[in-house]
């Protein structure tokens, strides 16, 4: 807070006060929050650890509400977020999962030792549970020269 002296009068001294809202510290403060969030954005995606595979050239899809993420693990456990999904269930889970969603679309994150064939009975439980957009997720190669 400051605050300003009148000189017209030296006997007659006033104080007016300038109330005034100093900027500098809430800016400071917006953009140490901004480098945090943007810092700790990629590590949003949570759910099961897996190994994805490494891909050369693929084109980045941006996540929304409306996309849902199922996982694969090596040992080719199903996993939505960190719940534990079994084989017999998948169709039934994801279209309890979806129910509520305009678009809905699916992202799978397979481990790189999943067979192939549970990436299919993941794709094909998306499809029989309504899901017509289905991405899968990968990891880019970092070219080394």
């Amino acid at each position: 807070m400051s605050f300003q002296i009148d000189n017209e009068n030296d006997s007659n001294r006033k104080a007016n006060f300038i109330a005034e809202i100093n900027m500098t510290p809430f800016v400071d403060v917006c953009l140490v929050l901004l480098i945090i969030f943007m810092v700790t954005a990629p590590f949003a995606i949570s759910g099961v650890n897996v190994q994805l595979p490494k891909t050369s050239q693929s084109k980045s899809l941006s996540l929304s509400n409306d996309s849902l993420i199922l996982s694969i693990n090596k040992k080719g456990e199903f996993y939505i977020g960190k719940e534990f999904i079994k084989d017999t269930n998948l169709v039934t889970v994801i279209k309890n999962s979806i129910k509520d969603r305009e678009h809905p679309s699916i992202f799978i994150r397979a481990d790189d030792g999943v067979p192939y064939g549970k990436v299919m009975a993941a794709m094909t439980a998306a499809q029989k549970a309504g899901i017509e957009r289905i991405g899968m997720v990968g990891e880019n190669k970092r070219d080394k020269k």
